[in-house]
């Protein structure tokens, strides 16, 4: 959309529901304007607004506004490498808006205009954009049901980066035309093909139905080619959609020292890449937590000169990667139960000292019997915390066998006005993982097994912010939040097991049905009349 500059903008200078005032226009597109805005409400914070543009007499434009509109407040609550929708509503001219929060910065086309990426500074910018697409794959609620969610637009300007004294924060914009993984119909806005592109997977050029996760991965290995070398993979005659396809398609991505000589790629990293740019789907990896766990291992090996990995390639995809953990894993079977604790079913958390670094672990006793049922069954993870009145949090772990309807509920209080408690939360929120270390009843010794639990993006960043965010003056003892979190768990119990009978991620669903109801209210009121 292209406005002519002696034209007066209707919208800066006025109120939209009584709060937000309209300063200036930052950006337009095809189906709508940006604009920044001051949240009298919150003191004159600033936020974002994007007012829709165009006829809501299409029903496709619509739903894509709706729809950025559900799985921003959805996925932006979750993770915080998506930017986050804070309100929506209508103008007095019965134009839909939706309220974001403020970004300053530059977004990565900005950035790779100057130079390519140091490959410290690509590693921590890429594992967040991984993380906020694993985010996104990993679903949101509707109606009940968990829908995985494919971006479909990965490029370098939906992806911004934010400057803070902490370092640099990824936000991936744009979920205007993402894509519920679903076959039921009606959940997909429509069969043509929209898209970036120079971005785009073969098979979402082809229109495929089935269009999968490793599509993104797709996008994001054109991605990672362009932040190493400063240049795309693939190159053109023209920008048709039938040159980009035949790239995208039949082209071989270059060597990356023929591309740009003077930048030294990892080897490893060069084989992840081109991996990730495979033009069969079942040639990449399958999920982004294999695209995590390699750079994780890379950037070991940059940092602590770990051993190679490049016989992990020899194993993909049909087996899933080694993760790092796999070395602090072997160090927990050499553990021995205390002597301190008593032969029991019981369970205690505790920071591991590994060649790995320290890593947080549970320890649990059962029967050897349920260790074997349980192992490889649905599992959930659950923090459950009152900061406003103590900072304590109850860490859950439930493991669920449904063939045989047994639970096991594996639990501890950490209490962050304690010292070991503060450490064990800031390395949950650190390494994003933790190792359960089962010890059987029968012979309580030894380790005998031991199972990796990945915690979500979500629930990292919750974690960091429990811990930046403690109240100095408690409300209450810590007798009496012990009892508070114990009648929160009580409460959850049946809701849990009834999410893990289904799908073992579906986690807690207050917000979830408030933001499912927020998308079907809004697809009624932009529903052509």
């Amino acid at each position: 959309m292209v406005i002519p500059k002696t034209e007066v903008d209707i919208y800066i200078g006025k109120f939209l529901n009584n709060r937000y005032l309209i300063t200036d226009l930052i950006g337009k597109g095809g189906m709508g304007r940006v604009y920044l805005a001051e949240d009298t409400a919150r003191g004159s914070k600033q936020v974002a607004i994007k007012i829709l543009m165009v006829n809501l007499g299409s029903q496709q434009i619509s739903q894509r506004f709706a729809r950025e509109i559900f799985i921003g407040a959805q996925l932006g609550r979750k993770s915080r490498n998506i930017v986050r929708v804070l309100s929506y509503g209508m103008t007095e001219d019965k134009a839909p808006y939706f309220v974001m929060e403020y970004l300053q910065g530059k977004n990565l086309k900005q950035i790779l205009k100057v130079e390519p990426l140091a490959i410290a500074r690509f590693l921590e910018i890429c594992q967040q954009i991984c993380l906020g697409l694993q985010c996104a794959h990993q679903g949101i609620s509707l109606k009940g049901e968990i829908y995985p969610v494919v971006h479909r637009d990965i490029k370098p300007e939906n992806i911004f980066i934010i400057e803070n004294t902490k370092g640099e924060i990824v936000k991936i914009l744009d979920f205007g035309i993402a894509k519920f993984l679903t076959e039921r119909s009606g959940m997909t806005l429509t069969d043509s093909f929209i898209g970036s592109l120079p971005y785009c997977s073969p098979e979402h050029m082809e229109g495929r139905k089935l269009l999968d996760v490793r599509s993104d991965i797709y996008s994001l290995g054109v991605l990672m080619f362009e932040m190493l070398t400063g240049k795309h993979p693939f190159q053109t005659e023209s920008h048709s959609f039938g040159s980009w396809y035949q790239a995208h398609r039949f082209q071989t991505p270059p060597a990356f020292e023929e591309v740009n000589s003077q930048v030294k790629v990892p080897q490893e990293l060069q084989q992840l890449v081109l991996m990730c740019l495979s033009k069969e789907v079942s040639d990449r990896p399958q999920n982004m937590s294999r695209v995590l766990k390699i750079l994780e291992i890379i950037q070991s090996q940059l940092h602590e000169h770990q051993p190679s990995v490049s016989d992990i390639w020899q194993t993909l995809p049909t087996v899933q990667l080694v993760p790092v953990t796999s070395i602090s894993e072997k160090e927990c079977f050499q553990k021995n139960w205390p002597k301190n604790k008593p032969i029991a079913p019981i369970g205690f958390p505790n920071l591991l000292h590994t060649s790995q670094g320290t890593v947080p672990t549970f320890w649990a006793m059962l029967p050897q019997q349920e260790i074997a049922k349980l192992l490889d069954n649905n599992h959930s993870i659950e923090f459950i915390g009152k900061m406003h009145v103590y900072p304590m949090l109850l860490w859950v772990t439930v493991l669920y066998d449904a063939h045989i309807s047994l639970t096991r509920w594996l639990s501890c209080f950490l209490d962050m006005k304690d010292n070991r408690g503060q450490k064990i939360v800031h390395s949950l929120a650190e390494k994003g993982y933790y190792h359960l270390l089962f010890f059987p009843l029968e012979e309580p010794t030894t380790c005998a097994r031991v199972m990796t639990l990945i915690l979500t993006a979500y629930q990292r960043q919750q974690l960091v912010d429990w811990l930046s965010n403690q109240k100095s003056n408690e409300l209450i003892t810590s007798k009496q939040a012990k009892n508070l979190l114990k009648t929160e768990y009580e409460k959850l119990k049946l809701e849990i097991v009834q999410n893990l009978a289904v799908n073992p991620q579906m986690g807690k669903t207050s917000f979830r049905n408030w933001v499912s109801n927020l998308f079907e209210r809004f697809l009624q009121l932009l529903a052509p009349q």
